[in-house]
């Protein structure tokens, strides 16, 4: 057995054990070094194993965690973020990095629209920031949309300040890695796997509503389909 795997197994059989909670701290870098006589390229070799089965997770400059449990997530179903966290025993936050109003893009093609609404947020789950996301919606449909509090569900604004609602969601994922500029904002190193996710929403007229561009974390969500 190779090094690498001797300290993966022994975390493993810790997080087995529940020896760490969920959400706890590992055992530092270099305290596993001096552990197994290790080099830092080892244990690291180790450790970025665990995190591609999604078992522990690295924040910039704090160290090592366990993985929490993951949001349950069924992508052939509407989804309000807020909802589905709380129905889960999660507390969920949103944090607007930006908004702004553009043209010329080719995602107006699709919504039909010459200038877009484009906003960029950070969601989380207990604190833990776990997706990235870019949304683009129609200028002109929503207007001012910018006053109102980007910060919560934009779902229950339409509902409420447009009265469009969303009534069907279609999805495409994909598993890539964290671009470098979203890496940042979610205190991630460059190269953390991720689910790239392209969410198109559209009100009870078939009419497209919004065009999403997410990142969620890999270790974060759980997706969930039920056959007919």
């Amino acid at each position: 057995m190779l090094l690498y795997q001797e300290i993966r197994n022994y975390i493993h059989a810790l997080l087995k054990t529940d020896v760490i909670a969920a959400g706890h701290k590992l055992p530092s870098e270099r305290e596993l070094q001096q552990k197994f006589s290790s080099t830092r390229i080892t244990v690291r070799e180790a450790l970025l194993r665990l995190e591609a089965e999604g078992l522990i997770f690295s924040q910039k400059r704090k160290g090592w965690f366990v993985t929490p449990k993951r949001l349950k997530w069924h992508p052939a179903t509407k989804v309000n973020f807020y909802e589905l966290a709380k129905q889960q025993g999660f507390v969920a936050q949103t944090t607007l990095v930006s908004v702004q109003q553009q043209a010329k893009l080719k995602i107006c093609q699709a919504l039909d629209a010459q200038t877009l609404y484009h906003l960029q947020r950070i969601r989380s789950l207990d604190n833990r920031a776990v997706m990235f996301e870019h949304i683009y919606c129609d200028a002109k449909r929503f207007a001012d949309f910018h006053l109102h509090p980007l910060d919560t569900s934009i779902t229950d604004i339409m509902a409420k300040q447009y009265a469009t609602n969303i009534v069907n969601e279609q999805s495409i994922i994909n598993v890539t890695v964290l671009p470098d500029e979203v890496s940042h904002l979610l205190e991630k190193n460059s190269g953390t796997p991720c689910l790239h996710v392209i969410r198109k929403r559209f009100d009870e007229h078939g009419l497209l509503v919004d065009y999403n561009i997410e990142y969620w974390l890999h270790n974060a969500i759980e997706m969930v389909v039920d056959g007919q």
